[in-house]
């Protein structure tokens, strides 16, 4: 500090103040604290969308076996596992398509707006073999309730992708639910064309239950990085316990009358079990979500994130399938 002298005598002369906002320079955006690791082979499946292609068959074959008394061919088998493939790609194409990159997102999304061109060239592949197995092998009462089952997607991802006003289509018709009922309406194809019942009904509605929860859980699992969740239409923790367990008591009552085949009721009670466990487990392990190192990233572009406990949630709906699978 100086001293000057003026006509009316001595004043102090105080140093500029550094003005700390306007000469630091600017701040690069961090990447976040999320630890970075490898991609396990089990989310993998999950990025390649070949975990919703094993669950789709294991359960085509509890409803064709428990209904129509026998196993899958092989081209219903293909032809569904197909279908639900190009499904699952086609929308993740579509959520990749509008991702922001400066925001927390997942990989499966990541890879499927980074490599648009691959997957639209294999998607298109896959559309005409499956197109070629249907014309050639599959029955035409098949194809017919196929072609509804058709519409009903198509009207899901209008109302998930395009509809102008889809906040209020979410709120009526939430996605979860409209998977789980699409889902079961799928496996549940064969066995409609050549066995339609109640008891198969009474299936249909308890396995799309249970597929429901599952996308609930995985969606709330997810949430921090997926961009698409929507908080307002998310399964709560009581909703989806209700679920599970009104899943296992109506497969139970109905296996003790009779009214479902044992093999529906062992998968529905043991998917439900296994999904319950699931979902406590993850409440007590707690969110751990990871950032994938593999792919490019700067201040402007973050890593995608993955969760590694998210394939629990799916293997729960295989165990009791597969297991049933190798004993018959």
């Amino acid at each position: 500090m100086a001293w000057a002298r003026c006509p009316t005598g001595l004043f102090k002369v105080r140093p500029p103040e550094s003005n700390s906002q306007v000469e630091s320079a600017p701040t690069p955006v961090r990447q976040s604290e999320t630890p970075v690791e490898r991609l396990p082979l089990a989310c993998w499946l999950n990025v390649l969308s070949l975990d919703a292609v094993l669950v789709a068959l294991l359960w085509q074959f509890v409803f064709v076996f428990s209904f129509c008394g026998r196993a899958p061919r092989w081209y219903e088998s293909f032809v569904l596992a197909s279908v639900v493939w190009l499904i699952y790609v086609a929308d993740r194409l579509l959520d990749g398509a509008r991702l922001d990159l400066s925001k927390p997102h997942l990989v499966r999304h990541r890879m499927h707006h980074q490599f648009a061109p691959i997957w639209v060239t294999a998607w298109i592949v896959v559309l005409l073999i499956a197109s070629s197995v249907v014309v050639l092998w599959m029955d035409a009462a098949v194809i017919r309730i196929g072609l509804l089952i058709a519409a009903l997607v198509l009207a899901y991802g209008a109302g998930v992708h395009f509809w102008p006003g889809r906040a209020t289509v979410r709120h009526v018709f939430a996605k979860e639910v409209q998977v789980g009922a699409i889902f079961a309406a799928g496996v549940s194809l064969i066995a409609w064309s050549e066995a339609p019942s109640v008891s198969l009904g009474l299936a249909c509605v308890a396995s799309a239950t249970l597929f429901t929860v599952n996308c609930w859980a995985v969606a709330e699992r997810e949430s921090v990085a997926d961009q698409n969740y929507d908080a307002s239409r998310a399964g709560k923790p009581r909703r989806e316990l209700m679920a599970i367990w009104s899943v296992a008591v109506v497969a139970g009552i109905t296996g003790m009358t009779g009214w479902l085949p044992g093999l529906v009721v062992v998968c529905l009670i043991g998917g439900s079990m296994a999904l319950f466990a699931t979902t406590c487990f993850w409440r007590w392990n707690g969110r751990a979500l990871i950032e994938w190192s593999r792919l490019a990233s700067s201040a402007d572009v973050r890593l995608p994130c993955f969760e590694r406990l998210v394939p629990m949630a799916d293997w729960s709906l295989m165990l009791s399938p597969m297991i049933c699978w190798a004993v018959v």
